[in-house]
């Protein structure tokens, strides 16, 4: 593999999980320490297993446990978290997580406990090196006596079985992480000369003017406060936070640093310090899962802004970019994308059909009819048109109206080619990692009620679904719902997102209907059907839906569009059990 995909994932990881080209894939150097187990409560960070002839031998062994607290970090999480909140705060919100800190703190403490080893290590050689040196002064005589029992059989099968007992417990070492030998292996930066790791990163993060981390001080970790050995200190003063400030601001300037001189020529010389770019690694996949936790969150409050913010942070800490706005980032990707797949692998959905109402019950299957792509892609075109045709009138009482559209993936032969491509060169088998692919993309919907002429009546309240509920503010249906994630907001956090949807205008704008995900997990499928559910409207009238698609893989690739629904006032249909009630009666 080449050096540049190899070193991708070690400065700050791979730019995109499609890219070769900065890749995903490295050669791992020689663990020093064992990261991270996933539990709900407890994760365990084995501790460093080598041991050293020198001082530190009958040291206090280093606890290896994390005790974490999920509800309390998604409590913190959240009360980070406003409809203003801006790509880079909803990183640093996640960078500062008590969890993230307490994690990234104990790969610190043992980081500090084999750096301590290595040296007593170093050291101990040193003297052995000595004591050597003085015992040939003693040993030049080549004439000397024989041993007495150099000849003796039984002495010499006594010397094998003890050298065989030697090399087997040598194996065992190696297997157990347990091996003297691997101090000579690890490399580690401020112990061992010209070795690349978290300050050779921070150096380059200041240079680049990246370092503070820009508009950090916009955003709440300003005056939040972390413990450290029982003081209270700035996120700054705290190395745990500091350190997950430096792996996220590595991550996104992964472009520069990925290809920096020094470090691609530092990959092949093994001089890479593992206690830090291992720890990128799994800091990476952690942040993955919390950014997709907090769009989670965002959709629970319906936020559209909030839940736009944080599509674009997923995918600026996928490809490694400080914004997804500005022609130069969007010029570099599309042209790295053409580079790699050809003119007509620049990713992009094509909406061919789209139907919004209540749809006529699915039509029975053919049996025993195999049909070509071709004609399957005809026959679901032609079925959402047929739907769209004989649909039936959308009213006030009906349970839910349903969003349906036809898409195709411009993208698919060529993504599927170049797959099939680079399995052939690694010696892959396609179907590992065609079984491997994910595409993510992401649906929002918005609606907003207007006149014949399309103006927007601002009296709508917004009301959808249940009329009993969806009137009132949103934030007071979460409240009388008693739902999980109200009852972690503070007060403040309240406020705000009560203001996002104070008016009735911001209600239009700022309000999500629904928010919906959908994933390709097949590199070569080229069309597909999405169908989503909505609740309709409360009032009769003309209402339009706003949908917004938007990728968490790539760069400017979204979609949006308007579906027009003419909405008539339904019959209220009388409850079973009322009507049960009355016969009793």
């Amino acid at each position: 593999m080449a050096i540049e995909e190899e070193l991708a994932a070690k400065a700050g990881g791979s730019s995109l999980p499609l890219l070769a080209g900065l890749g995903l894939v490295i050669a791992l150097i020689v663990l020093a320490l064992r990261y991270i187990q996933t539990s709900d409560k407890v994760k365990a960070v084995t501790e460093t297993n080598t041991k050293s002839g020198g001082s530190t031998a009958g040291a206090k062994k280093l606890d290896n446990k994390v005790t974490l607290n999920p509800q309390a970090d998604a409590a913190y999480l959240v009360n980070c978290l406003r409809p203003d909140s801006t790509p880079l705060g909803i990183l640093y919100a996640i960078a500062t997580t008590p969890d993230t800190v307490a994690v990234t703190s104990k790969h610190l403490a043992m980081a500090a406990d084999l750096r301590d080893k290595k040296r007593d290590h170093l050291k101990g050689k040193e003297k052995e090196a000595s004591h050597k040196s003085m015992d040939d002064l003693f040993d030049d005589d080549d004439d000397g006596w024989a041993e007495d029992d150099q000849d003796d059989p039984a002495a010499q099968a006594a010397k094998k079985a003890k050298e065989e007992k030697e090399k087997e417990a040598k194996r065992l070492a190696k297997a157990t992480g347990k091996d003297v030998t691997d101090f000579n292996k690890v490399k580690l930066e401020g112990v061992d000369e010209g070795v690349l790791g978290q300050q050779w990163v921070m150096d380059n993060l200041t240079k680049m003017g990246v370092w503070p981390p820009p508009s950090l001080n916009e955003t709440f970790v300003k005056d939040s406060k972390f413990d450290l050995d029982g003081k209270s200190v700035g996120a700054m003063d705290h190395p745990g936070v500091q350190r997950n400030l430096i792996m996220t601001m590595g991550r996104l300037n992964a472009k520069q640093l990925n290809t920096h001189p020094e470090l691609t020529a530092a990959g092949p010389k093994g001089l890479i310090d593992p206690t830090y770019f291992q720890a990128t690694m799994e800091y990476r996949q952690r942040v993955g899962q919390m950014l997709e936790a907090t769009l989670r969150m965002a959709c629970t409050l319906r936020s559209y802004r909030l839940a736009v913010s944080i599509l674009d942070a997923i995918v600026m800490f996928k490809i490694g970019l400080m914004s997804v706005d500005g022609e130069e980032q969007l010029t570099w990707f599309k042209d790295l994308m053409a580079k790699q797949y050809g003119p007509s692998g620049v990713p992009k959905l094509v909406i061919e059909e789209k139907f919004l109402g209540v749809p006529t019950p699915e039509p029975s299957k053919e049996a025993g009819v195999d049909k070509t792509e071709a004609e399957k892609k005809e026959a679901t075109k032609n079925k959402i048109v047929q739907q769209i045709m004989q649909t039936k009138q959308v009213t006030t009482t009906d349970k839910q109206m349903a969003l349906e559209m036809q898409i195709t993936r411009q993208h698919a032969e060529s993504f599927t080619k170049e797959k099939l491509a680079m399995c052939q060169r690694q010696g892959i088998p396609p179907q590992i990692a065609l079984q491997s692919y994910r595409e993510a993309w992401f649906i929002l919907v918005r609606a907003k009620k207007v006149s014949e002429d399309g103006t927007p009546i601002p009296e709508w309240d917004g009301a959808l679904g249940d009329a009993k509920t969806s009137a009132k503010s949103h934030m007071e249906l979460l409240k009388d719902k008693n739902d999980p994630l109200y009852k972690m907001l503070e007060p403040a956090s309240i406020k705000s997102f009560e203001k996002e949807f104070e008016s009735t205008a911001h209600n239009m704008e700022n309000k999500i209907v629904i928010g919906w995900p959908f994933v390709i997990s097949n590199v070569a499928q080229k069309t597909g059907k999405v169908k989503i559910h909505l609740p309709p409207p409360l009032e009769a009238g003309k209402y339009e839906f706003n949908v917004t698609i938007k990728s968490q893989e790539f760069l400017d690739v979204g979609e949006d569009f308007t579906l027009v629904v003419d909405v008539a006032k339904g019959v209220e249909q009388k409850d079973e059990e009322d009507d049960e009630s009355k016969k009793d009666k």
